[in-house]
């Protein structure tokens, strides 16, 4: 047995230079905004000011990821009047050429997660809550594609660790634990959250060294084998928690600062905003301004890429 060491968008991306977070590095996110919750997609800036950097139009779709080289997006989207059980994984090219629906499954597929190697991704069945893995290299290829999907194992919110070997993920049973398992879905899972109650959505610090979560009582830090777990954070509502390109922050969705008023004609959607805040839970700032939003979905831009321009 093993044992771990624990709708479309038509835009282009420039070349960037720097790796570091700065004043350059951007996040893109999808909202929900207004009386009648109309629907947008945007690019703001990390740097605090709130500054809106592009505004680009709906319909990239939710749970959106770049490729590690940044030439490539992996998204789901809801077809069929919306519905979660609907939803299907495309894939296209940050120009929004080469667009491919790459996969779905009947209740609906989300969450996908590239390999670092750039030719994988995994993703999880929503209704029947597995997680999945899939060879994409023929699509990058525009080619034919006969991949099937990989069962890897029950859970959701998959991520892939820096390394490309392991795999991190919300456990199904026990329910609210993170594991880990070998990214060919070999070897027995280890939980990593034994000391801590329902925890969700993991993620791999960029170095492989420390993971992000969420829990019942608020964000945590650990390190990658799941020991030494610190709260960072606890603001009403705190979710999505993602590291910056370098590892040195955290962004997370929160109801913080006064948020969490109801907004539109839909009583589920409450008002939430991206914030910002050093790895260690420190210096903790607000990047969209807008008291009218529902944020749905986001992420970094990845340190190859600098803009998004419609």
């Amino acid at each position: 047995m093993k044992h771990l060491r624990i709708a479309f968008v038509s835009f282009v991306l420039f070349a960037c230079a720097g790796q570091k977070t700065s004043d350059s590095d951007q996040i893109v996110l999808g909202v929900v905004r207004g009386l009648l919750n109309l629907s947008d997609t945007y690019v703001i800036s990390a740097d605090g000011t709130g500054k809106t950097t592009e505004r680009l139009p709906w319909g990239l779709g939710g749970q959106a990821e770049w490729s590690p080289d940044g030439q490539w997006i992996v998204f789901s989207t809801l077809h069929a009047m919306g519905k979660l059980e609907n939803a299907v994984i495309y894939l296209m090219r940050s120009d929004g050429s080469q667009r491919h629906h790459i996969v779905e499954h009947p209740g609906g597929s989300f969450g996908p997660t590239w390999a670092p190697d750039g030719t994988r991704i995994a993703y999880y069945a929503y209704k029947e809550g597995n997680i999945y893995q899939l060879d994409v290299e023929c699509f990058l290829r525009d080619e034919e594609c006969d991949s099937e999907p990989i069962l890897l194992a029950p859970g959701r919110s998959p991520d892939w660790s820096p390394d490309g070997k392991q795999i991190v993920y919300e456990s199904e049973m026990p329910l609210g634990a993170i594991l880990a398992i070998y990214d060919d879905g070999s070897g027995e899972p280890v939980n990593l959250t034994k000391q801590l109650k329902n925890c969700f959505e993991p993620q791999w610090s960029p170095d492989g060294s420390r993971l992000v979560f969420r829990c019942e009582d608020g964000i945590y830090v650990s390190r990658a084998d799941g020991s030494d777990p610190v709260k960072i954070e606890t603001g009403i509502g705190s979710v999505q928690p993602r590291w910056s390109p370098d590892g040195s922050k955290i962004a997370f969705v929160s109801m913080r600062d006064g948020l969490g008023q109801m907004i539109g004609l839909d009583d589920t959607n409450r008002s939430t905003a991206i914030f910002l805040m050093n790895a260690d839970g420190t210096d903790v700032i607000r990047l969209s301004p807008r008291d009218d939003e529902t944020v749905l979905w986001y992420a970094w831009l990845p340190p190859a890429t600098l803009s998004i321009n419609p």
